[in-house]
């Protein structure tokens, strides 16, 4: 999806897209004002980011180093931030997040919520193409409360899009469609330079979900508006190569072709190769396809040269010679601030030596004075007044000493006091840490009994296993089983819950959830699965209070109730994986979370997926500790691919030993690595 300008639309005025970098640099000639020379650079770097990394950081600089010079805040901030995005463009993320953090510290300091929320932007950007997903979220949603606090539609609709952009990387595409739709709905409050942006992402998510109709509508409509007014070549690039995939993907290689085509143009006028490498790999494809090796050969050859140009030695040699000249300016800097010091302390001491001469020349005349006083008195007189200034030395030697005698035993005794309060304060201390402890493992007691018998699902479900790890002492996920005679027929019901956070928190909401379902369940004896999820949410909406207000507190779960002929399943955040016949069949539950008041929405309505019994099946819950759990030799996340192959593999065995596959691969995985969250997996066969 196209995401790359959404850093400047937020913060930067949109005329710029309508200037050329020749009128921008007359209105810097022109312009006397240091306030307009500043927002010039900042132009002119933006114009350069995605074709001249040298100038773009060259015009970044110019603006710092006026922003320093002026002490304006803002701008120091964005002449960082320019620099930052400049090694960002180049591939250097690890640089660009460091200076990144810097423009960030310095806009924390100024309390402006603007110019955090404008760092924010950025971090989230780099952690997104870091591929940390999950910080890149919390700060894309940082972006969201912001907008939605000031009024600001077309922030918020960028920030929608951008975590839709996030899950096609993550190849999450129900989530990616669903806030790409969200960022639709503000079309109409928005700039139409960034409504064609939202309809062309809009239009990737839904070819992504394969619902290729609606996707043709919403990428037209992007083109349209592009050019109606100054195109985005890059933008239109990315349009005509999805509709060329949608064609593809319907064997239709003529109109595939044709729009291949006109990708690769585009891609040419906007000087970017990242979309041109793409198109000639889409058009080497539709070549293949049509028989027309040679033409297939030949887009080939291009789609590599135009590779090796994007990772090339010289744009490496490039990207560290910036690197050097950014390093050394840094440090020209911190040389001048010192010079600058060591001339204001040479400064300090020439005054310090004109005060301690002027002293010795009084004292001198002071001391010549009382000598011609002493010489005109008698010896008899002078070495009376001698003996008497000598006794009064003395005594005042005398005091001195007492005094001192008594400060050092005061001191003594002040310190004595402190080390028993600290020795005090230290036990205190200990006694409640271990008071805590104790608390929460008893609490892990409390929490463990709620759990259900191992041995009872056991009996109920004899080849069944649950895998069940928590990050701290307590937990946030669990499981819960029960089993009841409805109608004459033995019904059954079993739980993976997921509640937010871990730890303590999660436990407190664990317990939430379990007395929810006990008394849904068990006392008002619904059994259908979907209004089980309903009334759940319903009720822990009302004991969070937060029904009208945001919050993050809520619980996903998935919901199996067994049947003597059928399986019915409803989930909220959480989906089934059932093999039938060697095949992997998943049910994706509702995108909701329980108690979610993120996006305002209606009560919930979940939908019950019935499976029948009519051949035997292995069946799976699970939370999503394990994929996001860290490990491995690259240090990366196990991922739900790799989830999912690995069930697809093991899934035929004896449930006791694919437990025991499950336990060594989070080990081998997790190695001493520290865990990530809690895990929860739920396998069960039924014949």
């Amino acid at each position: 999806m196209y995401k790359v300008l959404f850093i400047f639309l937020a913060f930067f005025n949109l005329t710029v897209f309508g200037q050329s970098i020749k009128e921008l640099k007359e209105d810097l000639d022109n312009t006397k004002s240091d306030s307009q020379r500043m927002r010039l650079f900042y132009d002119l770097s933006s114009k350069y980011q995605f074709n001249d990394s040298e100038q773009a950081i060259s015009y970044a600089e110019k603006l710092l180093e006026l922003a320093i010079e002026k002490k304006d805040t803002n701008n120091i901030v964005y002449g960082k931030a320019m620099i930052a995005y400049s090694y960002y463009n180049l591939g250097a993320l690890d640089k660009a997040l460091k200076i990144y953090f810097e423009a960030h510290d310095i806009a924390l300091e100024s309390q402006q919520e603007n110019l955090i929320d404008y760092i924010i932007t950025h971090l989230a950007l780099t952690y997104d193409e870091m591929g940390n997903y999950a910080k890149a979220l919390e700060y894309y949603r940082q972006n969201i409360q912001y907008a939605e606090k000031y009024n600001l539609p077309e922030d918020k609709m960028i920030g929608l899009l951008n975590i839709a952009d996030m899950y096609i990387r993550m190849e999450e595409y129900d989530s990616a469609e669903f806030y790409a739709e969200n960022a639709i709905k503000l079309e109409d409050s928005t700039d139409k330079y960034i409504q064609s942006i939202a309809y062309i992402n809009y239009g990737v998510a839904l070819e992504r979900n394969n619902d290729f109709d609606k996707a043709l509508i919403y990428l037209l409509r992007g083109l349209e508006i592009q050019y109606s007014s100054d195109p985005d070549f890059a933008a239109i690039s990315e349009a005509y190569l999805t509709i060329s995939n949608i064609y593809l993907k319907k064997n239709s290689y003529q109109n595939a072709l044709q729009f291949a085509d006109s990708s690769v143009f585009n891609s040419k006028k906007s000087k970017s190769n990242y979309y041109l490498r793409k198109g000639y790999e889409l058009r080497s494809k539709i070549h293949k396809s049509l028989g027309n090796e040679s033409k297939a050969y030949d887009d080939l050859r291009k789609f590599v040269e135009t590779n090796d140009k994007i990772y090339s030695e010289e744009t490496t040699e490039k990207f560290l010679e910036l690197q050097e000249l950014y390093e050394a300016k840094q440090r020209e800097a911190e040389i001048n601030l010192l010079k600058h010091q060591s001339k204001l302390n040479k400064e300090s001491i020439t005054r310090k030596n004109i005060l301690i001469l002027a002293t010795l020349i009084i004292l001198l005349l002071l001391a010549l004075f009382l000598a011609v006083y002493i010489s005109r008195n008698r010896l008899k007189q002078k070495a009376l007044t001698l003996l008497n200034s000598q006794n009064k030395e003395i005594e005042e030697r005398n005091l001195q000493l007492g005094e001192m005698t008594e400060e050092l035993k005061s001191q003594k005794e002040e310190i004595e006091s402190h080390r028993d309060q600290l020795s005090e304060a230290y036990e205190i201390l200990e006694k409640r840490n271990k008071d805590v402890t104790d608390s929460i493992n008893y609490a892990q007691k409390i929490q463990n009994s709620l759990l259900p018998d191992l041995n009872i699902i056991k009996k109920s479900i004899p080849e069944s296993f649950i895998f069940y790890k928590a990050r701290d002492i307590v937990s946030g996920d669990f499981y819960w089983f029960h089993q009841k005679i409805s109608n004459g027929e033995e019904i059954k019901f079993i739980a993976s819950i997921d509640c937010t956070g871990h730890g303590v928190p999660g436990a407190f909401m664990s317990m939430i959830a379990d007395a929810l379902l006990s008394q849904i369940i068990i006392e008002l004896d619904y059994d259908k699965p979907a209004a089980i999820l309903s009334e759940m949410d319903r009720r822990l909406k009302i004991m969070l209070k937060q029904d009208d207000k945001y919050g993050n507190d809520g619980m996903e779960i998935g919901l199996c109730v067994i049947h003597t002929d059928k399986m019915i399943f409803a989930g909220a955040g959480h989906k089934l994986y059932y093999f039938k016949n060697n095949k992997l069949n998943v049910i994706r539950g509702n995108r909701f979370s329980l108690g979610e008041s993120y996006i305002k929405h209606e009560k919930l309505d979940f939908e019950n997926h019935i499976i029948p019994k009519d051949e035997p099946l292995m069946a799976y819950l699970f939370s999503d500790g394990i994929q996001d759990q860290f490990g491995g030799p690259k240090d990366k996340k196990y991922g739900i691919k790799r989830l999912r192959k690995y069930l697809e593999s093991i899934h035929k065995e004896p449930v006791y030993q694919q437990e025991i596959h499950i336990k060594n691969i989070v080990k081998n995985w997790k190695g001493n690595k520290e865990q990530v969250d809690d895990m929860l997996l739920i396998g069960f066969r039924l014949n």
